[in-house]
């Protein structure tokens, strides 16, 4: 969790409180500032973190298109559909404490399907249960995934 307590221009997101991002301070001076895209949301000053927090609906859309248009690639996500087979695909938010037992329903960003061990094009459903703030922390996107982002955002800029 990269917590940024510069404001970002009023013109792109108006917020009170510290701005939350998944880029890390590296990836925000690459970029040359912290796009509203790239903004996962804010919180509150005092009080519980995860209570105040409000989600940046540009951020949820923006990571949700990036996922649709670059699972298909994720070399992870082919091999786990060849292993599947048949049916779906759960594409996991790094926070999950046990991703391979129970995992809590706002930890399962999207699913794709999956047929005769390949990812069907244009299949990914983002769950509309997944949360990118919980009290385990901020979205950790798959590494792939988290990479098409970032440059999807350098080549928005």
């Amino acid at each position: 969790m990269w917590p940024f307590s510069r404001k970002p221009k009023p013109s792109i997101v108006p917020v009170e409180g510290h701005v939350l991002s998944i880029l890390s301070p590296e990836e925000v001076a690459a970029l040359g500032e912290l796009p509203a895209q790239a903004i996962a949301g804010h919180v509150g000053i005092g009080g519980d973190r995860v209570e105040s927090f409000r989600p940046n609906p540009g951020f949820i859309e923006f990571m949700h298109s990036i996922i649709q248009r670059c699972v298909a690639d994720d070399v992870d996500l082919q091999d786990a559909a060849r292993r599947q087979n048949e049916g779906h695909v759960y594409i996991l938010d790094g926070r999950t404490p046990e991703p391979e037992g129970h995992v809590p329903p706002e930890d399962i960003i999207g699913a794709v399907q999956v047929r005769n061990g390949e990812i069907v094009p244009g299949s990914y459903k983002a769950n509309p249960n997944y949360r990118v703030y919980t009290d385990r922390g901020l979205v950790r996107l798959p590494r792939s995934l988290h990479q098409a982002l970032l440059r999807a955002l350098k080549e928005a800029g």
